[in-house]
């Protein structure tokens, strides 16, 4: 067996693996303001479709098959491309709503069934990579309203590229070995999933602040008639002088209402404001206000100041503080005191 092969059945391994893990997480553990039922739907037909693609390339590897041959394999990459176009309008729009013109990324599906598969791959190819930079270009206008953009935007221009490249090997298909096409395309999609793991471990609210700043991005402000100097005054004296940042069950409508404001209202401030979404705008206040106490109380233990700073738990206070300074709330402490 060959290093590539090894490394691809590794990659294929640890995407059958991980998509349902993926789903589960999705669905139970992370924020997201639109899981709508549709969006739930579409996001397991995606992560399932390319679990069946990865199963058809493990197949290849070990018994020889040849998948291009197969109306399913075919199918399965029609299918991709356009859960994927619906997974991301649900879970980016709130108010998307599926109609009869919706249909429409439905149909070259169906010409799988009489379409020559030289002609059927590319053009499956062209309709996922022109989804991709669809997807691309709309996060590329939040970059005025995210501080961390450039983590989105890498993993969007990543998948872009990757889609590109795929075009590539399915127009050329017909004149190339298919195992190129095979061991490429698997492992790009266990890739994908390692970046995709990746980006949720390091920044596990990331979707929830995306779809804030959609929301501000892509629709009409709320803030028109509101004199935003005296709103930001009066949301810095909630925060340092109440220091309502301490109450571990503080969230946007709690916030909204103390200011007498509507959840959108305060989330389109924040995010325009100050460059960040309110969960990392909360978090950076009772960071500040740890790094505030680890400096004037050396005696207060950690633990003692994470929960005074309205952190739920000790851990949740390691990461966020590690986020906000880049290092340990203990190294913090040992370097102020040097």
């Amino acid at each position: 067996m060959t290093l590539t092969t090894t490394f691809t059945l590794l990659n294929i391994g640890f995407s059958i693996i991980v998509a349902p893990l993926l789903l589960i997480c999705y669905l139970f553990f992370l924020k997201s303001s639109n899981k709508s039922l549709p969006a739930m739907i579409f996001s397991f037909t995606f992560l399932a479709s390319l679990t069946l693609l990865q199963f058809e390339h493990l197949s290849f590897i070990t018994e020889s098959t040849e998948p291009l041959n197969s109306v399913y394999y075919r199918a399965l990459l029609f299918i991709v491309p356009s859960m994927f176009y619906f997974f991301s309008r649900h879970i980016l729009f709130a108010e998307y709503r599926l109609t009869l013109l919706s249909a429409v990324h439905l149909l070259p599906f169906f010409s799988v069934f009489y379409l020559d598969k030289a002609i059927a791959i590319p053009v499956a190819f062209t309709i996922g990579t022109g989804y991709c930079l669809w997807l691309t270009q709309l996060i590329y206008k939040l970059r005025t309203f995210r501080k961390r953009f450039e983590i989105e935007f890498f993993f969007i221009a990543f998948f872009s590229l990757f889609a590109i490249a795929v075009l590539i090997f399915g127009f050329s298909v017909s004149y190339i070995d298919s195992a190129y096409f095979y061991y490429f395309y698997a492992n790009g999609i266990g890739l994908a999933f390692v970046l995709v793991t990746a980006a949720l471990i390091i920044y596990p609210d990331l979707l929830n602040e995306l779809t804030e700043a959609v929301k501000l991005g892509y629709s009409q402000s709320t803030l028109g008639n509101i004199n935003i100097q005296s709103i930001v005054e009066k949301l810095e004296q909630l925060m340092l002088t109440s220091k309502i940042y301490q109450n571990e069950n503080l969230n946007l409508a709690l916030l909204a209402e103390s200011m007498q404001l509507t959840n959108h209202q305060l989330s389109e401030l924040i995010n325009s404001h100050f460059g960040v979404s309110f969960s990392k705008y909360i978090r950076q206040q009772r960071v500040d206000a740890a790094k505030r106490l680890l400096s004037n109380e050396p005696n207060s233990s950690i633990l003692a100041i994470s929960m005074e700073t309205g952190f739920k738990s000790q851990s949740n206070f390691y990461a966020a503080f590690k986020e906000i300074t880049g290092q340990s709330p203990g190294s913090y402490r040992r370097h102020k005191d040097m």
